[in-house]
């Protein structure tokens, strides 16, 4: 009878746990990081190399251990990055060296391999850690002893030839500030080099860099220390200075961008280059007294980071550079998900979640059975963006430089019959209204941003009055081409150049709508399939500016049911045009859900679809409103600036962000923070400030359950250096990491750990 109980209780159990998990929460995540890196090895001294790796996760920036045996790197393959370790030896697999739950990346080696630093965000910010080097065990984080332990990024470690110290590049001594005032999301920050000693004190800056001075190396006598470094906006070269930083003196060309610098025990350098052409980032040689660039090394396009042992061992990370795929159209190369995905997350209590990385710029949203969403245009470049129907327009500067040409020649050939000085008047003339059209159009165009039809009324109004000139010119030559042939002449010259003018900015106001090519594409990709559905083609309202026809914050409604996205210009100002738009799934009709007459947009559905938060500049200012049984409430109506509002799924509470409490208070840009405020009664209380950490915080989305938040955040900062990273993704900012918050004791939980810019996050009910 016990066995019978005892097997029941198991089938129960194992039953509610089976089923527990095939209804676990999902998070579907934006993530820029590249896709298809190996480890590569060569024994013979560089001339040929094979895969030393290969998995589909990244493997990236390997060290050959002191005694040439090992090879110690860092992959993704389980989700996060992580050291592994494998022999040069034996053919054998990878094995995990360090267990974790955190980022370990960057690995040196003490010169007498019983030690071994890196990077990690084990205790949240990258730090330098130090571990002994025991190849055949697995380590733990936990008794890495943290050298650094600094409020700053720490990276790319190196242990000098004598054993005794640790050159290393960090952000600790500059702010980060915007990369323009208006991309204030777009931090930058500045690196400069340190050197410590290898228990981790006497911690010295050699440094003080405007852009990035890093990944430092030691020369072979430990009397100077490579390096790269640029002034903001300039390429990257590499330079060298004494072990205490006096002397900087640069040693690579000017003509190429040089990162990562490595000396050989001959006397090169090793680093990694640009190439134009097929092979882009290569490594390649550097003779620092001839300053001559040696390629010979390059075999394959994407080779970066290489490491070299004296046996004539080397090693380095790269792969050939994806192709585009029908499931990512117009974004990242590569697959639509991070490989790896799902990654099984538990750090949440109660909680394990599937988390799901999608290779594009904004997260595209998952519909409840399966499918990703996203919306693309054949549009690539400006020439793409204009349409055949605007090149008409294009005869207007050309008429200007004929009417230029004539009138010049008309005043040498009729100079003895009427003023020389009338006739130029005519060719400035032509050549002034045009670049007064032109000019003025594209203000009011591309930065003034006027809708279209106020545009187009613009370009009526100067058509007529170029008409009336033109008719008025005509009736002068009418009246005098009998008793005043030559002055006459002259008029006729107005009329032919005033009515094609006006006949050609006519056509401009009355076909400005179909200037620009807007249309975009929706698509649906069953993420485990991989099948493509077209779902609608989408063209914005024909008064958009056409630099706001953007499409921003795709979402399906909690209930499944709709798409819902944003069309405008959500970084400019409260009167730029924007407006929130949704598609139904089943009816296949799409509906314009706000109005037109300001900065609309990053809506957000209750699940019963009756709550609508949203963005609006109506007032002058960017509130947060929501929209409830046919009334429309601002519920922030203040100076500040508020974004991404998002609703829980019962409608009871509101998140958005505000930088009413950012930083730098008296600039341009202000840093967010994320608030909530929850219902009461009839109306919503007073928000309360969830987040308080002195950098950007947004992409605020609630769990299903409305027990927790998951936001975008740069509390941790970033993981590597900025010029390491920046070639492969737009710029390190606020989408760094993603973090949950638990709503009711407000303790945080941090998700990710990596250094691929990974932001945007929405949760989605279990199915």
């Amino acid at each position: 009878m016990n066995n019978k109980i005892e097997i029941l209780l198991i089938f129960f159990l194992a039953f509610g746990i089976f089923t527990s998990s095939q209804a676990q929460d999902k998070i579907f995540y934006s993530s820029f990081r590249p896709q298809g890196w190996d480890i590569y090895l060569s024994k013979d001294d560089g001339k040929n190399f094979s895969r030393f790796t290969q998995h589909e996760s990244l493997d990236y920036d390997a060290k050959i251990s002191p005694d040439g045996k090992w090879v110690v790197f860092t992959s993704e393959r389980n989700g996060r990055p992580q050291l592994f370790i494998k022999s040069v030896l034996a053919d054998s697999l990878p094995r995990l060296l360090v267990k974790s739950n955190s980022m370990q990346d960057q690995v040196d080696f003490s010169p007498d391999g019983k030690s071994m630093v890196f990077v990690s965000s084990h205790e949240g910010n990258a730090d330098i850690y130090k571990l002994p080097f025991v190849p055949s065990d697995t380590l733990d984080i936990n008794d890495a002893i943290n050298l650094t332990n600094d409020q700053g990024g720490d990276f790319r470690p190196k242990f000098s030839n004598d054993g005794n110290s640790i050159a290393f590049s960090s952000d600790r001594g500059h702010p980060t500030v915007p990369l323009k005032p208006r991309l204030v999301f777009a931090l930058q920050r500045t690196g400069d080099v340190y050197v410590m000693n290898a228990e981790g004190g006497e911690t010295t800056r050699l440094s003080n860099s405007e852009n990035w001075d890093g990944s430092p190396v030691w020369s072979k006598d430990d009397q100077e220390i490579i390096y790269y470094s640029a002034k903001r906006g300039e390429n990257f070269k590499l330079f060298k200075m004494s072990k205490n930083g006096e002397n900087s003196e640069q040693i690579s060309p000017d003509n190429h961008s040089c990162l990562s610098p490595l000396p050989k025990p001959d006397g090169e350098i090793l680093f990694t280059g640009f190439i134009d052409g097929p092979n882009g980032f290569s490594i390649l040689g550097l003779n620092p007294k001839t300053q001559e660039i040696d390629s010979t090394l390059v075999q394959q396009m994407n080779m970066l980071n290489a490491d070299y042992h004296d046996s004539g061992i080397m090693v380095y990370h790269g792969g050939e550079t994806p192709q585009p795929e029908p499931t990512n159209i117009n974004d990242f190369f590569g697959d639509l998900l991070v490989k790896n995905s799902p990654t099984l997350i538990s750090d949440l209590p109660n909680k394990t979640l599937s988390m799901y990385g999608v290779r594009r710029s904004f997260a595209a949203p998952a519909t409840p059975d399966g499918k990703i969403i996203y919306g693309v245009s054949d549009v690539k470049g400006f020439q793409e963006a204009i349409s055949p129907f605007a090149y008409p327009v294009l005869l207007l500067p050309i008429l200007a430089i004929i009417w230029l040409i004539l009138g010049i020649y008309k005043s040498i050939k009729k100079r003895k019959t009427i003023a020389f000085w009338k006739h130029l008047i005519f060719s400035v003339a032509a050549v002034i209204i045009v670049l007064f059209i032109i000019k003025t159009t594209d203000d009011q165009l591309f930065f003034n941003i006027m809708p279209l039809n106020a545009i187009k009324s613009f370009l009526i109004i100067v058509a007529a009055v170029l008409l009336a000139l033109g008719l008025l010119a005509y009736f002068i030559y009418i009246k005098r081409k009998k008793a005043e042939k030559s002055i006459a002449s002259l008029y006729k010259l107005y009329a032919f150049m005033f009515i094609p003018y006006a006949l050609l900015v006519l056509y401009a106001g009355i076909f400005l709508s179909s200037f620009f090519n807007t249309e975009k594409d929706f698509y649906a990709v069953d993420y485990a399939t991989n099948e493509i559905e077209h779902l609608f083609n989408f063209r914005p309202d024909r008064d958009f500016n056409p630099q706001f026809s953007n499409i921003i914050d795709t979402k399906v409604t909690p209930d499944g049911n709709y798409l819902q996205f944003s069309v405008g210009g959500f970084r400019r100002s409260p009167e730029a045009k924007g407006c929130v738009y949704r598609y139904h799934f089943e009816d296949k009709s799409l509906e314009r859900v706000t109005d037109l007459e300001s900065n609309t947009g990053f809506a957000d559905y209750s699940e019963d679809n009756k709550v609508m938060v949203f963005r609006s500049g109506r007032t002058g200012n960017m509130d947060i409103y929501v929209e409830e049984n046919g009334t429309t409430t601002n519920i922030t109506n203040s100076p500040d600036k508020e974004a991404f509002p998002v609703i829980s799924y019962d409608g009871n509470m509101i998140a958005y962000c505000s930088d009413v409490n950012g930083l730098d208070k008296d600039s341009v840009v202000k840093t967010m923070d994320i608030y909530i405020t929850e219902r009461t009664g009839n109306g919503w209380g007073e928000p309360k400030q969830l987040t308080t950490y002195p950098g950007q915080e947004g992409h605020a989305h609630f769990s299903p359950d409305g027990e927790w938040l998951i936001y975008s955040s740069e509390e941790f900062g970033i993981n590597d250096e900025q010029p390491l990273v920046q070639p492969y993704i737009f710029s390190p900012q606020m989408y760094g990491e993603i973090t949950a918050i638990r709503l009711a004791d407000g303790e945080k939980f941090r998700l990710t750990h990596n250094k691929w810019e990974d932001g945007a996050p929405l949760w989605i009910k279990g199915n």
